[in-house]
């Protein structure tokens, strides 16, 4: 059989051309290429976000049930999902249809204050000054560290046989005088256990007493990381980027589908390590030569995400009784996971609680230190799969709420991620009868990120043009019907990003209820189950990049946050890179995240009687209990 042949495949803007076989779907071919096209759906053809257009050439495909007639010929609008290479082609990725990552550099920069009370951290220096040998004293290098370690008060230790090999090396290349790196790894299973001193490296003695750990959180969206400095405790500015396993799906469920495909563990574990090593290359960039001197990752995700970064299948997460292979995980080399790090450097990752209630939850809950308060404390973390907790010092209960991507601009019209051309904020002028959009990025609107979907329905409730049940009045200003029902223009054709009516239609209003309702009647089956009401809590703490833009007011207005007083609201950014700053800083406080992970109790919502009464009731704006939502002031 002759080679199979090859075709040019470019991606316009872009300008990157990829050599592809015949048959394979144009998504797979952007994925190869670098070149980021939405598909909610991992590629099932199901959500008809990967709209793309045909310039030149040929590919093969149907109009499905996403397409017009007049989009798939006249247009030449197709789904890369469902349209395979069939020659050398042209393809226009627009606007819609990327991922911008723009969003996540500029909020890198305004990270959140984080500190330990004391700096211990699991990763130690020790400085030997040794005497060389003679033809007196020709004890061997290893025994001769080993006399000086016990010197130091460290007996007996566990010795990464990599850092023996480059032992005599560093020995002779500073005479003797050299820096001990050990992991004093805590027990995961046992945490009263004492610690266990393991040498990972010796290296040959520097005046510089710098040495890094580096705090990573695994997103199902985005991954950020940061460096921080375990001689001063400095803890340095973070960088993000978008997932890059969102080619396959954006949410768990897809990934861990996908996962189970021909050499799709690998592929999805290889993106995010890839993500990873990204970023790690843009720190690189500012701290020049800091992987020489790391030697530790702590890595918080939620379930999924910590088995596909650790390269352990996931497929048993979703199916019953949902018990995932690891809960606590031992100490890993990072570079088993693919990670672009000194072969000695460790991995150690967040513990999860359940199959859907994860390490960044535990990571989340350490940075927040309600664990530490009297105080009755509701933990959120809003998104496709919402995560709750509540408790106080005492006592923790946890759930998992499948919210569905509404929050993230997935099951949405024109949802999309909260990046440049997105709205998010929304007023109406009752005199004048016309609204205002808030737009990131201040450009032509593209459609609508998840904090904006909250604004522009509290307040078109607010305002009467959408009913309790989720309903536009008819004869309102700027509702009409539209191909899915009734919807309301937000941005005519003419003064929006992609050249197309930019509408919000019930359907939105819908996935939008279900999702809250999900979210609010989670906190009541907490609270009620633990014998006490939403309006005994006295702290509601908000953590995750949903949170920086929400509107407090709308989404109680909505039925999405309990109604309580706004000063009892707390939001604290990204919680589950914070744990994971707080656990590389101090060796006390990772054994705290696993004393947390041993205190929460697990509530499977499905099968806790009531929940699905409470969802039931919760399927209106903002519920059906008006009580639960008095007139506020």
């Amino acid at each position: 059989m002759g080679e199979q042949e090859l075709f040019d495949v470019t991606f316009l803007p872009d300008g990157v051309t990829v050599k592809a076989p015949r048959g394979e779907s144009i998504l797979e071919i952007a994925n190869r290429g670098k070149i980021h096209i939405n598909a909610s759906c991992g590629g099932e053809g199901v959500c008809g976000r990967c709209v793309v257009e045909l310039k030149s050439g040929t590919v093969e495909a149907d109009p499905g049930l996403f397409l017009s007639e007049e989009e798939f010929h006249q247009k030449n609008i197709r789904l890369a999902c469902k349209a395979t290479c069939d020659g050398p082609a042209e393809i226009f990725v627009p606007l819609e249809s990327r991922g911008d990552a723009s969003f996540f550099t500029k909020a890198a920069q305004a990270d959140e204050a984080v500190s330990a009370e004391t700096l211990d951290p699991t990763i130690i220096r020790t400085t030997l000054e040794l005497t060389p040998p003679d033809n007196y004293d020709n004890v061997s290098d290893l025994d001769r560290v080993a006399a000086g370690l016990a010197a130091a008060d460290i007996k007996d230790p566990d010795i990464d046989f990599l850092a023996v090999k480059s032992l005599p090396d560093a020995l002779r290349s500073s005479n003797f005088k050299i820096r001990v790196t050990t992991n004093l790894d805590i027990p995961i299973q046992d945490p009263e256990a004492k610690p266990r001193a393991r040498i990972v490296s010796f290296d040959p003695y520097e005046d510089d007493e710098t040495h890094y750990a580096l705090a990573v959180d695994v997103g199902t969206t985005s991954v950020w990381a940061r460096l921080v400095n375990l001689a001063t405790g400095e803890v340095l500015p973070s960088v993000a980027d978008l997932n890059g396993q969102i080619a396959f799906g954006e949410d768990v469920i897809s990934r861990i589908v996908y996962a189970g495909k021909k050499d799709g563990l690998s592929k999805l574990q290889g993106l995010v390590a890839e993500t990873i090593n990204n970023l790690l290359g843009r720190l690189e960039e500012t701290y020049p030569g800091y992987r020489k001197k790391t030697r530790l990752v702590f890595a918080a995700g939620n379930t999924t995400m910590s088995h596909l970064l650790a390269g352990v299948d996931p497929k048993n997460i979703r199916l019953a009784p949902y018990v995932p292979p690891v809960a606590s995980w031992p100490t890993i080399r990072a570079t088993a996971a693919g990670l672009d790090v000194d072969p000695r450097t460790v991995l150690k990752i967040f513990p999860s609680v359940s199959s859907y209630v994860g390490g960044d939850i535990v990571s989340g809950v350490l940075a927040s230190g309600f664990y530490q308060r009297e105080e009755l404390t509701l933990f959120i973390d809003v998104g496709t799969n919402g995560e709750i907790v509540i408790g106080n010092k005492d006592w923790m209960t946890c759930a998992a709420c499948s919210a569905g991507p509404a929050f993230e601009g997935g099951g949405v019209k024109f949802g999309m991620r909260a990046a440049p051309g997105a709205i998010e904020n929304f007023t109406y002028d009752r005199e004048k009868k016309r609204h205002y959009l808030g737009v990131i990025g201040k450009t032509k609107p593209s459609g609508i990120c998840g904090s904006g979907l909250i604004n522009i329905v509290a307040e078109l409730f607010r305002v009467g043009i959408v009913t309790k049940m989720g309903r536009y009045q008819e004869d309102a200003p700027l509702v009409r019907s539209g191909e899915d029902g009734l919807e309301y223009l937000l941005s005519p054709a003419e003064e929006s990003a992609g050249g197309k009516d930019v509408v919000l239609t019930e359907i939105d209003i819908e996935n939008l209820i279900r999702a809250k309702g999900a979210m609010f009647s989670g906190y009541q089956t907490l609270v009620e189950a633990v014998g006490l009401t939403l309006g005994d809590l006295e702290r509601v703490i908000i953590a995750g990049g949903f949170g920086k833009s929400l509107n407090l007011e709308n989404a109680i207005t909505i039925g999405l946050l309990p109604s309580l007083p706004l000063e009892r609201f707390l939001y604290i950014g990204n919680a589950s890179l914070s744990g994971a700053t707080l656990a590389s800083l101090s060796g006390t406080l990772w054994k705290t995240a696993n004393e947390i992970k041993g205190k929460m109790t697990n509530f499977e919502l499905s099968e806790t009687p009531g929940y699905m009464d409470k969802y039931m009731a919760s399927q209106f704006i903002p519920h059906t209990d008006a009580s639960l939502f008095p007139p506020r002031e």
